[in-house]
């Protein structure tokens, strides 16, 4: 199985390689093509990327069960169509030259995301015939009024079009992602995988209902997170009960004028902002809190939310990304972003009734459907399923 990402560690994309390592314990041989990005700010880099553009240069290394092969490709900000275009070349550069030094032939293509790498997939698959499948991760594709123009241009490109023509399936992490793709290319075979969560991680410590609530929200502090909405929710239920109190854990260019609110709404004593935290200590904060909220304008998945639940929390999350598809009345409340008042009385309401929702259901039946085990049998059948297919 040969793995194509449209970006990878160290380059982000932690999730693409835990979906890779999950395959290879499934049985699979996995090999990871990684066409990695380099941005004009790492200029000596930039340029050397430039120099090797046209050949199939790459590196080759052993990281844990896959096999990885690494090249570098100047990135090109705005020039939307030309960068697609240049990251399928690369691509097809690369595997032509790995294809002819290891006598290698994959029986499926994973493409992570349709830009760059479904696209990418699309042009090996014409040169060197193999079906291919797309796991498509990103939120823009929910296009709803908080996707901006940048994006916008992206995800409008026609190479979007061509890489759903050509795919055998594209595996969606949430059916929010599915009426934009299918207006695109309506003969696109479109259906849902979530995504793997590491759930083990996450404990349950309390076990009773007490007077205080904590509410809790993890997430990186940008506009798109609706931090602000949630602070002036949160404002409404305090100043009525002294015994709630709220913790943001996160960091973020947008975190001081989050903080700047918080004190112009005299929330000083009742807000704890932690900052970043590591995985382990997020686990431990999860586990010292009663509701989790995060009031974002989209998400493509939603795995806090997973996490959360995990840890037997009631989560409140927004209407307008991947939580449709798992939250529900035994596990949380799903609301619109950007309404304070709504926000506010749900908060209110998960406060007085929170005895309701039993912590140990909901991590057992998130853990039970969210595992890595899990996501990745059934990954393991659709790849299989389309590797049989000649």
């Amino acid at each position: 199985m040969l793995v194509l990402p449209s970006w990878y560690p160290p380059y982000k994309g932690e999730f693409i390689q835990q979906q890779a390592e999950a395959l290879a314990e499934q049985g699979h041989n996995v090999i990871v093509q990684s066409v990695e990005r380099i941005s004009p700010r790492e200029l000596l880099r930039w340029l050397s990327a430039w120099c090797w553009l046209f050949s199939g240069r790459y590196t080759l290394s052993q990281e844990g069960p896959l096999t990885v092969a690494r090249a570098p490709l100047p990135g090109i900000p705005k020039f939307y169509a030309l960068y697609a275009e240049l990251f399928a070349f690369k691509s097809k550069q690369v595997f032509k030259r790995y294809k002819k030094a290891m006598q290698y032939q994959p029986d499926v293509i994973h493409a992570h995301s349709l830009i760059w790498a479904g696209y990418a997939a699309s042009k090996i698959a014409k040169m060197f015939p193999v079906n291919y499948v797309v796991t498509e991760h990103r939120g823009r594709f929910i296009n709803n009024q908080y996707v901006n123009e940048s994006e916008k241009k992206e995800m409008s490109l026609v190479q979007v079009k061509k890489a759903l023509q050509g795919a055998s399936k594209v595996l969606c992490v949430s059916s929010k992602l599915i009426p934009y793709l299918q207006k695109v290319c309506p003969e696109a075979k479109l259906e849902v995988l979530a995504n793997m969560v590491d759930v083990d991680r996450f404990t349950m410590k309390r076990s009773t209902v007490h007077q205080a609530c904590q509410f809790i929200c993890v997430a990186h502090v940008t506009p798109l997170k609706g931090h602000e909405t949630l602070l002036q929710a949160f404002a409404n239920v305090a100043s009525k009960d002294k015994d709630v109190s709220l913790t943001i854990v996160g960091d973020g260019w947008y975190l001081n004028r989050v903080k700047e609110l918080a004190v112009e709404l005299n929330l000083e004593n009742r807000v704890n902002f932690t900052g970043n935290l590591t995985a382990s200590e997020v686990v431990s904060v999860l586990q010292q809190a009663d509701v989790f909220v995060l009031p974002s304008q989209y998400e493509a998945f939603g795995v806090v939310y997973i996490e959360a639940m995990s840890a037997g929390l009631p989560v409140i999350a927004t209407n307008t990304g991947g939580a449709v598809d798992f939250v529900n009345k035994e596990n949380g409340i799903l609301v619109e972003p950007n309404n304070i008042e709504l926000l506010a009385n749900t908060m209110q309401y998960m406060r007085d009734n929170r005895a309701q929702y039993c912590s140990q259901t909901i991590a057992k039946q998130t853990k039970q459907r969210f595992s890595t085990v899990h996501i990745a049998s059934q990954l393991s059948k659709h790849l299989r399923s389309v590797s049989e297919v000649k």
